[in-house]
């Protein structure tokens, strides 16, 4: 612990993009996340690469940086707080329990705030105020990750920006095929994500509708129409690992 606050301490702003690295945050999903499933335990026990990793988007200015390095950073930043939130709290068994009331789920986890790239944010705010209304990228939807079983998997390496098309695309066609999160087929039986429900909007916005969205990433015997139903399956909000 005091080897992580000495580096704190020593930590300068990273002005360019060039300047920052990921090799903590690579360190920690290489360790600790294994076939999209995350060891809590053994992370927890191991905290200090994801610790100096934190330690370093705090001070992080990347309001400067080109698109793509400031997109990768962010989901780079959420991913990690998330993370960070559930090995904080032992024994968690689903984000939706922090800081419910009467039983009632307030989505406190989310709400917590902290500082990244120098501003006090909430992992709301990096999801909704920063990713999805400063970059219009539906793709985001697909390497973002709650810490729940019906989420997309937690990226296996850092994002960074010389791969980022090419990283977002392959996650929507894993996801896609994925028939836990998503089953495409039979077409006389398609159900979709939560995921595509909540922000229909992002998907049509990009694509026109939900269905030309789908048909760009998933190219299977039976072609999605624009007049067949969608339907969604329930969202599993239990932890995405172990302890």
């Amino acid at each position: 612990m005091l080897g992580v606050m000495l580096a704190i301490l020593g930590l300068t702003s990273a002005a360019h993009a060039s300047e920052f690295s990921y090799a903590d945050f690579d360190t920690v999903l290489v360790r600790h996340v294994h076939d999209a499933g995350v060891d809590y335990g053994a992370l927890a026990r191991d905290r200090a690469p994801l610790e100096r990793f934190l330690a370093a988007t705090r001070v992080a200015h990347p309001e400067s940086w080109a698109r793509d390095e400031r997109l990768a950073f962010w989901v780079n930043v959420y991913n990690a707080r998330v993370l960070d939130g559930v090995v904080r709290r032992p024994g968690l068994k689903s984000v939706l329990d922090v800081g419910k009331t009467l039983g009632v789920p307030t989505l406190g986890f989310f709400r917590e705030r902290s500082i990244s790239g120098g501003r006090n944010l909430s992992l709301n705010d990096i999801e909704h105020e920063i990713l999805r209304k400063g970059f219009h990228e539906p793709r985001v939807h697909f390497v973002l990750n709650c810490a729940s079983t019906s989420c997309p998997a937690i990226p296996a390496h850092a994002l960074r920006a010389a791969t980022l098309d090419s990283t977002l695309n392959e996650a929507a066609r894993v996801f896609l095929l994925d028939p836990a999160k998503n089953r495409l087929q039979p077409a006389s039986n398609r159900r979709l994500s939560s995921i595509f429900k909540w922000y229909r909007g992002d998907f049509e916005a990009a694509a026109g509708s939900l269905p030309a969205f789908l048909r760009m990433h998933w190219r299977g015997a039976e072609p999605i129409r624009d007049d067949e139903p969608i339907h969604f399956l329930s969202y599993d909000w239990s932890l995405n690992g172990h302890w």
